[in-house]
Parts: structure tokens; sequence; C-alpha cells
């Protein structure tokens, strides 16, 4: 399996800084995070009051997912 930072670097163009393809990469990191937690705690939990709410690692996987969007619509091949 490919590191996130080889498969960033394959999406952007050559030149592209060093610390944006690690914030690409950092990114990616956190969005497969998110996912796995989904995936294996399920869409919803309970917060402290016990009452039934989105999983906190939706919004983690949608916010990873925009600025991976905005980086690479920026700096893509």
């Amino acid at each position: 399996m490919k590191s996130n930072i080889d498969r960033a670097k394959q999406q952007v163009k050559r030149n592209t800084p060093a610390i944006i393809i690690e914030a690409i990469a950092l990114q990616m990191d956190r969005l497969d995070e998110a996912k796995k937690r989904i995936v294996n705690e399920g869409i919803v939990v309970r917060d402290l009051k016990c009452s039934v709410v989105p999983h906190p690692a939706i919004k983690i996987e949608q916010d990873a997912t925009k600025l991976i969007a905005e980086l690479l619509n920026k700096y893509k091949k």
C-alpha cells in the first residue's frame, strides 16, 4: 500500500512545495482514519447525554475531503 505522501506526490505538479504535499498527505491520513472510525463505530454514536448524534468523524471526513480537493485543485498536474 502506498503512503499518502506518495499518493499526494502523484497528483500534484512536480514543483509543488514539500509543505503542500505534506499537508495533502496529512489530510489524507485524517480522511483514512475518519473513514475507519465510521466503519467500525457506525455513522451515529451516543453523546455524553446518551443522545444519538452523528459520529464526530463525519465532520473530520468532510473537512479533510474539502481541504484535499482545494489543495489538489490548486496544485494538480
